[in-house]
């Protein structure tokens, strides 16, 4: 894997940023992170964390001029699906023209390449074939997907214009250590805290819904690979449904939550089954997720339980 020297994280503050921006540090990088929100903890020694909305462009292009990165790491964005069929307007301006703003700023000050976070879960709808890849016809149900496959075709067509270099994952349902169990996604850190607060977690619909669930340090290997190999659109996942019941089975055990869930009604904009076909990761950046579901559960469960 090439060694990068200088990066940019967007969206450092948050769930997954963090983990990339300490990785990136812990191998020598000078990581200068731009978040809306500050960090939760200290950063790492080698990260260096900036507020600013990427909506302002001024600001995206200053910050990232100052860092001359080799890379840009793209993560920040509105990644809730209900809030976008709540304010639609709101997730266009920070998944689309936020992300044209950083893509610009990022050419402009000499990076070679960028790597976009899209979503695996969000674009596809309800595919008729399972897994879904990169040839599954894209038929979001959510103004969030619509949004992320709206800025991958403008990061597409903008990087080719400018000569950048991009990248895309497309990752499934993220889960892991750290994760905000305090929005309305992210059910593996809202089932953990609350059974483990012996509070009973709320399952939307009759919990059959199936997701591809990929542990967060296996979604950061994949963004150091999508970094240094080919530049490529892939899937991010196991290749693996679980349902929802399932992951409150596994989380129960794990917590001694003996009650059963409180279920409500289903979500608009939440297809029944999605789960992804990593493959064209495998051919292209030489990933696949190494994290064994029970493990990341259980590595999981236990940061909550310590208080993280």
């Amino acid at each position: 894997m090439t060694t990068i020297a200088r990066a940019v994280v967007t969206g450092s503050s948050g769930f997954v940023g963090s983990h990339l921006a300490a990785r990136l540090a812990a191998g020598g990088c000078a990581v200068t992170g731009i978040s809306n929100t500050p960090p939760r903890r200290e950063p790492p020694e080698g990260v260096t964390e900036h507020l600013a909305d990427i909506r302002d462009a001024d600001a995206v292009r200053q910050l990232i001029a100052d860092a001359r990165p080799d890379v840009v790491f793209h993560l920040a964005a509105q990644a809730s699906v209900p809030v976008s069929m709540r304010n639609p307007v709101a997730d266009i301006l920070v998944n689309v023209i936020g992300s044209v703003n950083v893509a610009q700023a990022a050419h402009a000050a000499g990076a070679s390449r960028l790597v976009f976070f899209s979503t695996g879960g969000a674009l596809f709808g309800q595919p008729e074939v399972l897994p879904a890849g990169e040839h599954t016809p894209v038929e979001p149900q959510s103004v969030y997907g619509a949004s992320k496959i709206a800025a991958e075709h403008e990061l597409g067509a903008l990087c080719r214009h400018l000569g950048l270099e991009l990248s895309v994952l497309r990752p499934g349902n993220i889960y892991g250590p750290g994760q905000d169990a305090a929005g309305e996604s992210g059910v593996v850190a809202i089932f953990a805290t609350r059974m483990l607060l012996g509070v009973a977690p709320r399952v939307f619909g009759d919990g059959s819904q199936q997701r591809d669930y990929v542990y967060v340090d296996d979604v950061v290997e994949a963004a150091l690979l999508a970094a240094s190999g080919e530049p490529a659109t892939c899937e991010v996942g196991s290749g693996v449904g679980t349902s929802t019941l399932e992951i409150f089975r596994h989380i129960a055990a794990l917590t001694g939550y003996a009650r059963d869930p409180v279920f409500a009604p289903e979500r608009p904009g939440d297809p029944q089954a999605v789960y992804l076909d990593p493959s064209r990761a495998r051919e292209r950046w030489g990933w696949e997720a190494s994290t064994r579901l029970e493990d990341g559960l259980a590595a999981t469960v236990e940061s909550f339980r310590a208080g993280g």
